[in-house]
C-alpha cells in the first residue's frame, strides 16, 4: 500500500467513527495515539514529547488570556490576519503570531494562509466555560506543582505522597494549608475551579443513568418497609444539591434525601429552591456520621482527593452509621484499569498527587481500601461509556 492509498483508509476510519460504537472508538483512539512510533525514531518521539508539552501549554493559556479563540469564532469560519487578531487581543502582532504557530501545529486553529486562520473544532472547543477554565486552572495549579515535584521528591525521599498537608501542591506554593483551603484564599480562582467541576462530566452520563437503581435500589427500599423518615440516600460532600436533584429528577420515587456538605456550602444550598425531599445538613464526612441507618450513603469523586489513611477515616464513620444487611455505600469514583491506563486518566492520577496527594485507584486497590475499613464490596459496577472510566464501589458492612 502506498502513502497515499494509506491516509485514505486512515481518512475514511476517521468519518465511519463516529457511527460506529464506543469500543471502536476507543480502539480508533489508541491507534492514532501509536501513530507516531510508526513514523518517528524513538529519540525524535522522546523529543517531540518533551519540547512540545510546556509550549503548547503556555500557548493555550496565551490563548485564553488574550481572547484568541473567541476572536476566531465570532469570525464564523472568515479568516482573521496576525494584524487584525493582534489588534482585537490587543497584543503585539509578532507575538500572536509565535503563539498561532504552536496553536495551529497542535490542531486548535488552522493556517488560511500566510499569518491568516481560521477555526477548527478545537478554537470552537476552547471557548467552552468549563474547558477554558480549566485550561487557566490546569495551568497555574497542577502545572505549577507538577514543575515542582521533583525537587519535592529529592527532598522528601521517593515516596508516594500520604500527607495532604505537606504534599507537592505545599512544596511548590509555600503553604502548610490544604490544596482546596489555599485555593479558596482567591475568589477568583475558586470560582474557576468551580466552573471546572460543573462541567467535567460533559458529555457522559450521570451514575443513575446506567446504573440498575429501580431494581437494585428502589426496589429492595420499598421492600424493607421502613419508615417515611428513612433516608434513601445521603449525599456526603453533595455541594448545593446538583447532584441530588438530577437523581430525583430522573426518579422522583427516591427520596427523603440527604444533602450533606460544609457550612459555607450548605448556606449556599439553603439559598436555592431545592425539592423539599431534600434535607440540606452541615456535616464533616471525617466525623461520626449522624444519619443512622439510611439505605445508601454516597459520594461522588470524593475519595480520589484523599492518601488511603483519610480515605478510612470517612469510610470507618460511615459504616458506623450503617444498618447490617439492609444499609450499602456507594462510592461513584474513578476506576483505573489495570493495564492499558489511557493518558488522560494517568495524568489525572499525577494530577490528584500534585495537589492533594490523592490517587485514582484500580479495581483492587478500591476494593483493598474498602475492606480494609471494615466493610466488605459486594460489586463494583463499571460504566459501560468508553471511554468514561467512573463506576461504582459498592459495599456493606460486615455482619
Amino acid at each position: 500500500m502506498d502513502i497515499e492509498s494509506a491516509i485514505k483508509v486512515l481518512e475514511d476510519a476517521s468519518a465511519q467513527a463516529k457511527q460506529l460504537g464506543p469500543q471502536f472508538r476507543q480502539r480508533i483512539l489508541s491507534l492514532s495515539e501509536s501513530l507516531p512510533t510508526l513514523v518517528l525514531s524513538h529519540e525524535q518521539l522522546a523529543f517531540k514529547h518533551i519540547m512540545e508539552t510546556p509550549p503548547r501549554q503556555f500557548a493555550i493559556r496565551m490563548g485564553v488570556d488574550l481572547g484568541i479563540f473567541h476572536a476566531l469564532v465570532e469570525r464564523a469560519g472568515t479568516p482573521i490576519t496576525s494584524a487584525d487578531l493582534a489588534a482585537q487581543c490587543n497584543a503585539d502582532e509578532v507575538l500572536v503570531v509565535r503563539i498561532m504557530r504552536v496553536l495551529t501545529a497542535a490542531g486548535y486553529a488552522q493556517e488560511s494562509g500566510e499569518r491568516e486562520y481560521v477555526t477548527t473544532r478545537m478554537s470552537h472547543a476552547m471557548v467552552v466555560k468549563h474547558i477554558e477554565a480549566f485550561a487557566a486552572h490546569v495551568y497555574e495549579a497542577s502545572a505549577r506543582s507538577c514543575n515542582r515535584m521533583p525537587e519535592y521528591f529529592k527532598t522528601h525521599g521517593y515516596k508516594n505522597p500520604m500527607d495532604e498537608l505537606n504534599g507537592p501542591s505545599q512544596y511548590a506554593f509555600g503553604t502548610n494549608l490544604h490544596w482546596f483551603e489555599y485555593l479558596h484564599q482567591d475568589p477568583v480562582r475558586a470560582e474557576r475551579f468551580n466552573t471546572c467541576m460543573t462541567g467535567s462530566k460533559a458529555g457522559f452520563r450521570f451514575w443513575f443513568e446506567w446504573f440498575p437503581v429501580t431494581e437494585h435500589l428502589l426496589n429492595p427500599f420499598r421492600a424493607a418497609c421502613v419508615s417515611e423518615d428513612t433516608p434513601f440516600l445521603v449525599d456526603l460532600g453533595g455541594g448545593i444539591g446538583a447532584h441530588v436533584t438530577r437523581l430525583l429528577k430522573a426518579y422522583p420515587e427516591a427520596a427523603p434525601l440527604v444533602l450533606q456538605d460544609l457550612p459555607a456550602t450548605i448556606a449556599k444550598a439553603n439559598e436555592l429552591d431545592l425539592d423539599p425531599r431534600i434535607r440540606p445538613m452541615v456535616h464533616d464526612f471525617f466525623t461520626p456520621q449522624p444519619v443512622k441507618g439510611a439505605f445508601a450513603y454516597y459520594t461522588r469523586l470524593v475519595l480520589h482527593d484523599w492518601p488511603d489513611e483519610r480515605c478510612r477515616t470517612l469510610l470507618r464513620a460511615t459504616a458506623a452509621a450503617m444498618k447490617p444487611g439492609f444499609s450499602r455505600l456507594l462510592l461513584n469514583e474513578t476506576i483505573v484499569p489495570d493495564k492499558g491506563c489511557p493518558p488522560l486518566l494517568a495524568a489525572a492520577d499525577i494530577t490528584m498527587m500534585s495537589l492533594l496527594a490523592g490517587m485514582e485507584r484500580t479495581k483492587t486497590q478500591w476494593v483493598e481500601l474498602v475492606e480494609s475499613a471494615g466493610l466488605r464490596v459486594v460489586k463494583v459496577w463499571h460504566s459501560p461509556d468508553l471511554p468514561d472510566f467512573e463506576g461504582i464501589i459498592e459495599a456493606m458492612v460486615v455482619e
